[in-house]
């Protein structure tokens, strides 16, 4: 089911409704059951691969809490890894693995003829394997205790806000928020119903006007010039943050009705001077995880390899959004990008040059160009990418005959609604006004006059 629905938007008030009519000791009950409808309504199948998961992080953690013997806990441990990683690989990564081993081959002479699977991949499985191996590592090192109660951990493996897309919630901040069912207040509702619409405004009106522009010139490389290419590059980079952070916002503004908190994934990362600051703002649930779970333990276990180890933990993140090279090339690109700015950060006699406000605006902008840049391969193939930059760095020009191109008028409609974009940046974080009322009235009147009906999917959904 799409945000973007009306099934959703009939969806949420029905389920609202039913989470403040039924009493707090059942309430658990009618989430995981909406939840698991929530998913079904892809696939229904897949939802089983859900609950193994769920299943058997259950069972290890509880053993894990019950057992004294290091041994015995990272064999628990060792079995929800298999179990969450190995669905991953399967549905994820088996085919890439499989086509690479031959071109392996191929490249040695040996003939090898991969198997090739019709594998479709179970909506939003890299989320909530990620999600639910948070909470076995937490057991495991003793940062939390193991919940015994399986409907409340099915729930906070499934809760349907945050499932297909994230954020990648701890259990920690989530399981008792579901435990104590607190009633959602007056502030709650007014955030909720604010964010709710500034998720809307960010994906009906920015993100999918703008994908249409975007897919015409990257669907047709190299049929375009390095200035088009540019501008798209520009464009899907705010398509792809208004998309995204558009389903948090949804997320988190309908929790946030039901008195739950949601942690944010966004915090105006192009505002940042630096990658790693920029990082430490996009993705915010993902960042933390990697950085929890694989980063800080690499790196205290081999401090002499940090350098190796941040770009190793950059092409993790880059595989992780999918099992292709331009993912892979992608992540790479931001882990030496980070690499060198650390580098560079650590130059004691540049260190007052660079705090200078001058310097600052300027690196910001540069921070702005590499996180554009490197969304070329985030939307193309890694071919494709390499084309679009070798024609924005040997083509870069405008002329009349682009003025007269069909991708002109589409161009400056996508411009303008990036610009309607960067307005919500001046939003204040908690989203309260001083009429509120005004603010409700007018973004549903932007979304209703601008807001495109084609009921688009989420990028991340493809994760």
């Amino acid at each position: 089911m799409l945000f973007n629905s009306v099934d959703y938007l009939i969806f949420l008030p029905l389920v609202l409704v039913m989470y403040h009519l039924i009493p707090k000791a059942h309430r658990w009950v009618m989430l995981l059951a909406v939840s698991y409808y929530f998913y079904m309504c892809w696939k229904p199948f897949f939802a089983v691969f859900m609950l193994l998961s769920t299943a058997v992080d259950y069972w290890a953690a509880v053993r894990m809490d019950a057992s004294p013997d290091p041994k015995a806990r990272r064999n628990y441990m060792a079995a929800s890894l298999v179990a969450n990683l190995g669905l991953l690989f399967f549905f994820k990564y088996m085919n890439f693995f499989s086509y690479n081993t031959e071109v392996l081959f191929g490249w040695t002479g040996v003939y090898y003829d991969s198997p090739v699977l019709d594998i479709i991949l179970p909506l939003g499985i890299s989320f909530y394997t990620f999600q639910s191996l948070s909470y076995t590592f937490d057991v495991y090192k003793g940062k939390d205790k193991a919940e015994h109660h399986f409907g409340y951990f099915a729930l906070y493996v499934s809760y349907f806000p945050q499932l297909v897309a994230g954020p990648i919630e701890r259990a920690g901040n989530l399981l008792p928020q579901l435990r104590a069912h607190n009633p959602a207040n007056i502030d709650d509702i007014r955030y909720g119903i604010n964010k709710i619409l500034l998720g809307f405004f960010k994906k009906v009106v920015v993100a999918d006007n703008i994908g249409p522009f975007v897919d015409q010139l990257f669907g047709n490389v190299p049929s375009a010039s390095g200035l088009q290419y540019a501008i798209a590059a520009i464009l899907f980079t705010v398509q792809l943050f208004c998309d995204f952070s558009g389903y948090t916002d949804i997320a988190m503004g309908s929790a946030r009705l039901m008195g739950v908190r949601l942690m944010d994934n966004f915090d105006r990362p192009f505002l940042a001077t630096n990658l790693n600051a920029a990082w430490a703002k996009w993705h915010i649930s993902l960042t933390s995880w990697i950085g929890d779970y694989i980063y800080r333990p690499w790196i205290r276990s081999k401090p002499h390899r940090a350098k190796i180890i941040t770009i190793c933990v950059f092409v993790i993140i880059g595989f992780w959004h999918g099992p292709t090279w331009n993912f892979i090339l992608f992540g790479l690109f931001h882990g030496i990008c980070m690499v060198i700015q650390r580098m560079y950060i650590r130059i004691k006699p540049l260190r007052a040059f660079n705090n200078s406000k001058p310097m600052k605006v300027f690196w910001t902008l540069w921070n702005c160009c590499l996180l554009v840049f490197s969304c070329i391969f985030f939307r193309n193939s890694a071919t494709d990418s390499f084309t679009v930059i070798h024609h924005i760095f040997t083509d870069f020009r405008f002329s009349l005959a682009d003025l007269r191109s069909g991708y002109f008028a589409q161009m400056v409609m996508a411009l303008f609604f990036a610009a309607l974009a960067v307005a919500t940046a001046l939003l204040p974080r908690s989203l309260r006004f001083k009429y509120d009322n005004l603010y409700v009235l007018g973004m549903l009147l932007v979304i209703f006059t601008f807001g495109s009906d084609a009921m688009n999917q989420f990028i991340y959904f493809q994760f």
